[in-house]
């Protein structure tokens, strides 16, 4: 018989997939999300929630393979698919982590630096590195969840509250919002805001995490945990859509308007104290700050998981390579802003590119291995799994296309 499951059972399950959505709404998107509201007003708010329902679909193999096959998917892609792919897809994933744990650094030392006057991005890059690397060398799954959740709730009052303050008009919000158009008809611009939500490390964090909170002690009936972290995963999906859409809807409806045109998130806090008041600027720089603090954490985090599944090696937190692995993502992001002087903008664009082309292949390697029955015994990909995958996996193919076209081959020929 089937456990009566309880909010209790639904709540323990919230955590893994806060980290996910901690992870996805980073500066990139909050920068992102404010251009395309001060440029198109509500146009791209049905486009955050196709993303938000793909990166649902793109982590949800993730659920079944840590929780049902005891296992992750890269350790399922070295093992089924081939050590070269995993080799592969982790130095990609790799690269893309620096440049955007980088952009990360910025983006919460230029809250911090509105919020602290006289500081310099530098010094703040410094401080939420070590602060985070902290955390992360408690080596404490539950601490990690716990700061992630705390921040989530942040950046949920900070946005949420800032958009309420707009006074939007609802009827627009519906009409222009989901009127299902490309926004001014620049879709490499669209698949950007798409870019910056659906990444190639998704279902790989999201399956090791998963196994790492039910290898430190966490029991119970596997289709019950499946079940609930399922619903985890959509409720995170559904804040990421909440705290994306209010970023949206506060440029859409106090810049926009006004044809006011912005470069960063930070610039976005500076153009709300004229209108709403400095308080406006504070609320969106500790949204900004929480944004970029929790994917800085995750990213410390991802790669002493990653990178022993992908070569094979220990798992061990204290072998050398793991703590290696942890401290160049910890110092070299550090050295780009030093370098680029606090702005690595051409850096994250050349990284979301990279991501672009990546993603259908990732897409591809889960869905090959989510219906090896030898892999995947009872939770292999049913019918209904296999056409959703589908669809995703011909949009990340059109996404990758666009960014060959329009960003790769332009560069390479001039």
């Amino acid at each position: 018989m089937e456990k009566k499951l309880t909010i209790k059972d639904y709540l323990k399950s919230l955590g893994p997939g806060a980290i996910m959505a901690a992870a996805i709404i980073g500066p990139g998107t909050v920068t992102t999300a404010s251009t395309q509201g001060a440029n198109y007003g509500y146009e791209s708010l049905w486009l955050i929630l196709l993303a938000c329902v793909i990166a649902y679909f793109f982590q949800e193999p993730g659920a079944r393979i840590a929780l049902g096959c005891k296992t992750d998917v890269m350790t399922g892609i070295r093992s089924h698919l081939g050590k070269g792919w995993a080799v592969f897809l982790y130095i990609v994933v790799l690269v893309g982590s620096l440049a955007f744990q980088a952009g990360n650094l910025s983006g919460a030392s230029m809250a911090l630096e509105y919020l602290v006057p006289g500081t310099t991005n530098l010094f703040w890059a410094v401080v939420v590195s070590v602060f985070a690397l902290i955390i992360v060398l408690l080596k404490k799954y539950n601490i990690i969840e716990n700061v992630n959740q705390l921040l989530i709730l942040l950046m949920v009052a900070a946005f949420v509250i800032t958009a309420l303050t707009c006074k939007a008009d609802p009827g627009k919000l519906v009409t222009e919002g989901f009127a299902f158009k490309i926004p001014g008809g620049n879709a490499t611009l669209a698949l950007s805001l798409l870019a910056t939500t659906v990444t190639p490390n998704l279902v790989l964090g999201y399956s090791a995490f998963l196994k790492k909170k039910y290898s430190e002690g966490s029991t119970g009936d596997v289709t019950t945990l499946i079940k609930t972290n399922k619903f985890g995963l959509g409720f995170n999906m559904v804040v990421t859509f909440l705290i994306t859409a209010s970023i949206i809807i506060c440029s859409g409806t106090l810049l926009h308007p006004q044809g006011i045109q912005i470069t960063s998130a930070g610039e976005m806090a500076q153009q709300l104290v004229p209108i709403l008041g400095r308080f406006a600027g504070v609320f969106f720089s500790f949204g900004l700050f929480a944004a970029a603090f929790s994917s800085v954490i995750y990213q410390i985090s991802l790669h002493s998981m990653l990178l022993p599944k992908a070569f094979g090696l220990d798992e061990d937190d204290n072998a050398k390579h793991n703590i290696a692995i942890t401290l160049i993502v910890f110092i070299v992001p550090v050295i780009l802003v030093a370098l680029l002087g606090g702005s690595p903008t051409q850096l994250i664009i050349t990284a979301q590119a990279l991501n672009g082309v990546a993603l259908p292949l990732v897409f591809i390697l889960c869905w090959v291995l989510c219906n090896k029955k030898d892999f995947m015994g009872e939770y292999k990909n049913n019918l209904r799994q296999n056409v959703i995958f589908g669809i995703v996996t011909l949009l990340t193919l059109l996404f990758a296309l666009n960014t060959i076209i329009n960003s790769v081959l332009p560069k390479i020929f001039g």
